[in-house]
Formats: C-alpha cells, sequence, structure tokens
C-alpha cells in the first residue's frame, strides 16, 4: 500500500469517527462528553454575604425566607423562626456548587432530571437569592438531587439556568423544597419518656388524670388507681407519655390570627431536670391545633427559653392524631377488676 493510500484511508477513518460521534450525540442528547466546570451562581458566591432574602417556589407552592435582626425567618409564615442551620447550608451550596457536567437541553427529557416546568407536573424548585434592596443577586431552577457525583462526597444537583433549556449537574446538592417544614424545627417537644416525672391531664367533661413515674424510670402508670379498676392494656399510660413526648406541628400561624377550635383539654408535662411544658388541645373532631407555654428552674430554665423563642404567641396545627393518642377518656383505659 503506498503511503498516498494509507493517508486517504487514514482520513476516511477519521471522518468517519467524527460522523459516529456526531450521530451519538446528536442521538444521546441525555448526557454529552463536553465538562465544563465553572459556578453554578457567580454573583452569590462573590455577594453571598448581601443575601437578606430567599425565595422558593415549586407549582403553587411559594416560600420565602428573610434575615430580619440578625436571625433567619419564613417571611411567609408571619414571620416564624426559621432553622438557621438549614438556611445556612442551602447559602453555603449555592456559594460553592460548580456547574461539573453538561446534560440534556432536550425539553421534553427535562422531567426525567426533575426539571420540567410546573405545566409538566415536574418538581422543579425555582431557587432565587436577593439582597437587602429585593434586587435578586443569583436565580436557579433545581431538579433530582444525585447521591453518586465524582469528586464529591455530598452529592449533587441537576439544574438549569431560567429561560434556557440547557441542563447541567453541579457538584452539590440543593436541598429543601418550598414546603413549611423543609425551613423550621417542627418538633416542638421532643423528649425521651425516661425524662418525664409527671403529666397531668384534664379533659372536658373528664376528672382529672395524674400520672408518675415508676421507681424503676422505665415506664409511667396512674399516680392513684381507683378502687375496683384495672388498666384495660397493660401499655396505655406509657402510650399516653409518649404522645405527650413529642410535640410535631404541620402548619403555624400567629396566636389570633384564625379561630381555634373548641377546647379538647390540657397536658402539663414536668422532666426530672425541672421543664415544665403545658400543652393546650383544640379540636373539632377534624383538626387540631395546640398551644405550648414553657417554664423551667435550674438548667431546664435555658430549655425552656429556647422552646418558648418558638412558641410564645403562635398556634400550631398538629395531626388529629396527636391528640387522639394523648386525650385518652377513663371508660378507655380503666375496666373493673373483677371483668
Amino acid at each position: 500500500m503506498s503511503p498516498k493510500q494509507f493517508s486517504a484511508i487514514g482520513l476516511a477513518a477519521a471522518a468517519c469517527s467524527a460522523v459516529a460521534v456526531a450521530v451519538f450525540v446528536a442521538a444521546n442528547p441525555w448526557s454529552v462528553t463536553v465538562n465544563e466546570q465553572a459556578p453554578l451562581l457567580p454573583a452569590v458566591r462573590a455577594d453571598a454575604a448581601k443575601i437578606e432574602g430567599i425565595e422558593i417556589g415549586s407549582g403553587k407552592e411559594q416560600l420565602k425566607l428573610a434575615l430580619k435582626d440578625g436571625r433567619w425567618v419564613v417571611d411567609s409564615a408571619n414571620g416564624y423562626p426559621a432553622n438557621a442551620q438549614a438556611v445556612r447550608q442551602l447559602v453555603l451550596s449555592a456559594t460553592e456548587a460548580d456547574l461539573v457536567e453538561r446534560k440534556t437541553a432536550k425539553k421534553d427529557l427535562h422531567k426525567m432530571l426533575g426539571l420540567a416546568d410546573g405545566e409538566g407536573g415536574g418538581t422543579e424548585r425555582t431557587i432565587r437569592f436577593k439582597g437587602a434592596d429585593g434586587a435578586v443577586i443569583g436565580e436557579i431552577l433545581a431538579g433530582n438531587t444525585r447521591s453518586d457525583v465524582p469528586g464529591t462526597s455530598t452529592g449533587g444537583t441537576y439544574v438549569r439556568r431560567p429561560g434556557d433549556d440547557q441542563t447541567w449537574l453541579a457538584n452539590r446538592p440543593l436541598d429543601g423544597t418550598a414546603s413549611l417544614r423543609d425551613w423550621v424545627q417542627t418538633k416542638l417537644i421532643d423528649l425521651s419518656t425516661e425524662s418525664i416525672e409527671t403529666v397531668s391531664l384534664e379533659m372536658t367533661g373528664e376528672a382529672p388524670l395524674a400520672i408518675k413515674r415508676t421507681d424503676d424510670k422505665k415506664s409511667h402508670a396512674l399516680a392513684e388507681m381507683p378502687a375496683g379498676k384495672r388498666l384495660k392494656h397493660v401499655n396505655s399510660i406509657d402510650d399516653i407519655v409518649e404522645a405527650v413526648s413529642l410535640v410535631e406541628f404541620k402548619n403555624v400561624r400567629q396566636a389570633g390570627s384564625g379561630t381555634l377550635p373548641q377546647k379538647a383539654g390540657q397536658a402539663v408535662l414536668r422532666t426530672e431536670k425541672g421543664l415544665t411544658a403545658t400543652v393546650d388541645y383544640f379540636s373539632d373532631g377534624k383538626e387540631a391545633w395546640v398551644t405550648i407555654t414553657p417554664s423551667g428552674e435550674g438548667e431546664a430554665k435555658k430549655q425552656a427559653d429556647d422552646l418558648a423563642v418558638r412558641t410564645k404567641g403562635w398556634e400550631f396545627e398538629v395531626p388529629l392524631a396527636e391528640i387522639n393518642a394523648t386525650l385518652k377518656k377513663r371508660e378507655d383505659l380503666l375496666e373493673d377488676a373483677s371483668s
């Protein structure tokens, strides 16, 4: 074979290879082999200290966070205290994130990355960072997260820019939806049952119930068993204490901004370290709300003060099951000892 023939064959092979690559890329737009590492949000990286507002939208859900008097609050929930750690983590991720892999630019494939718009039923989230004057510092559309991003221990997120169909993989997780529960500490009371010394229960139309911790500190019992009675179920008192030990809300509003259902009862728990929490329950059988008043002595004072920051002046909607598990009538708990 002459050198000229060999050269021609080489050029033809190269041309075929180029055509093959072009055909592959055109047929497989899911992941283009071109990687470009660049800041996800350059302005956010440069001006992170100036961020004083964050807006997150997903479909009809809209949530607003704001920095007020040095602390983060949920502006769209009447200024309820936000989980500052969650907010800081989002800002940190947005600041550190780079675009590390170009993905599809085909709009009909966006849904598979969680980047379809609301009309397509996708899970796309608009995340917008704002300054003190309300000006937008940076904005990104975030989709599904991915755990196996090379070179990271935190995973990443599929993203695209507003008005741009090109999608990317960013090398940081952009966690948090437009749901309130992602940005607040929903657990108001979260105690070990062993730490609770006493519980006093009052229910509308019922005689009060007094519960105390047993001597071995492993369970609870009625402070005084009525004569001729016994528990229907051996664990029923422990079940009440377990329900009281965890109060978790799903919605919050300022006290007096809505109409509470009728008063259903009250629980007062006291811990061995001196924390007292009074929980007032309101329910109409369809929805349930609570208010919480904490107090504390000694080392429990700080615990009570921290709880008061998140509960004073607020009303909390809780699952109806929380009230049903706590406010038990005597006839549900006791039976004749002779039966």
